[in-house]
């Protein structure tokens, strides 16, 4: 995990998409305990109340749990993590779409070109 300092986007955001991103591809598998806040912090270089704002976001979100005492663990609950792979899917082909769009593609070009690749994931 890795942050930008000198981005546009908040610290905290991005440790948060790259928590989401991680959950989401199971580098961090359902119940499993995640870094401390402090751990995270110093392997980060960044201040442990960053990641504390990053942390809470996340539990209110229920992506991630927290045991007292014990620390803090990716949610138990498979709904979640699954609305958060399709969340993060959503956010790609939006992304990918608006590509496309500025390209001045025709509706017909853009479809085509969907096709080809859904055709060659199936592959």
């Amino acid at each position: 995990m890795h942050v930008n300092y000198d981005g546009n986007r908040p610290i905290y955001q991005q440790i948060i998409e790259q928590v989401e991103h991680w959950i989401a591809s199971d580098h961090w598998q359902q119940n499993e305990k995640v870094p401390s806040v402090r751990q995270l912090a110093e392997d980060l270089e960044v201040n442990p109340t960053t990641i504390q704002r990053a942390y809470s976001i996340l539990e209110q979100q229920e992506i991630l749990i927290s045991q007292r005492g014990i620390g803090k663990f990716v949610t138990d609950k498979a709904d979640k993590i699954t609305d958060l792979r399709f969340r993060l899917i959503e956010a790609h082909l939006e992304a990918f779409i608006t590509q496309l769009r500025k390209l001045e593609l025709t509706q017909n070009e853009r479809e085509h070109i969907i096709e080809r690749i859904v055709r060659s994931a199936d592959e």
